[in-house]
């Protein structure tokens, strides 16, 4: 006897058909004509699945959904440019991001992943040259540190303007980041608000990983 297919079964059989089977996003309201589900069922299910990390949201009129890891899907590089001064602040949005990394979503790369022996300037230019998103994490001691503001900002710059890559700032303290060539970039969190200004820092880098989030999930849908 044949099993018969779950609901969920059924939403993500549906959902990979309209995508291609990859993370792209769909409209909420094409998948559930698709499904011919009424919509506290649709949502019912969709709610399910995101809960269990299997689909992603998709912002816009409407919403839309996508598949969290697309059958062959490479999650994007996320490259992270920070001054060792700012070493905690890194490791509170890598903690901040893990979520984007069990989705598939991004893998983020960051000067400690270096091991013992390698050409850590090579390395460096390797992973940034692959960044889909380039994360500047950005200081007084960011911009002050030659390595970070002329090297890896200067090519960071390059990919950007070329849309090779997507450059975003995270301002982490206050300074005159505005005078910088990423001064016009849209920065994050909300309103380039230092992330040492927020009351509570843990709902700053959830604000940073959200834009981020949402960035990715663009660049995704646009593969």
């Amino acid at each position: 006897m044949k099993k018969r297919r779950t609901l969920a079964e059924l939403f993500i059989d549906k959902l990979e058909e309209l995508s291609g089977g990859k993370p792209k996003l769909v409209s909420n309201k094409s998948l559930r004509e698709a499904l011919n589900w009424d919509e506290p069922k649709y949502k019912r299910i969709r709610s399910e699945l995101r809960a269990q990390g299997k689909i992603i949201r998709g912002r816009g009129y409407g919403g839309s959904v996508g598949l969290a890891s697309g059958r062959g899907a490479e999650a994007l590089n996320v490259f992270v440019s920070y001054c060792h001064a700012d070493e905690e602040a890194k490791n509170d949005l890598l903690k901040h991001l893990e979520p984007l990394r069990r989705l598939e979503i991004i893998k983020a790369w960051h000067d400690q992943m270096i091991k013992p022996g390698e050409d850590w300037r090579k390395k460096i230019s390797e992973n940034l040259e692959k960044a889909d998103i380039i994360l500047l994490l950005v200081s007084i001691d960011f911009i002050n540190s030659s390595y970070c503001y002329d090297i890896e900002l200067d090519r960071a710059i390059e990919r950007h303007t070329a849309r090779e890559a997507v450059v975003i700032p995270i301002i982490i303290r206050s300074c005159m980041w505005k005078s910088t060539p990423f001064g016009q970039i849209q920065a994050v969190p909300k309103d380039g608000r230092p992330v040492a200004l927020w009351p509570d820092r843990d709902k700053a880098f959830v604000n940073v990983a959200e834009g981020i989030r949402q960035m990715a999930e663009e660049l995704l849908n646009s593969r």
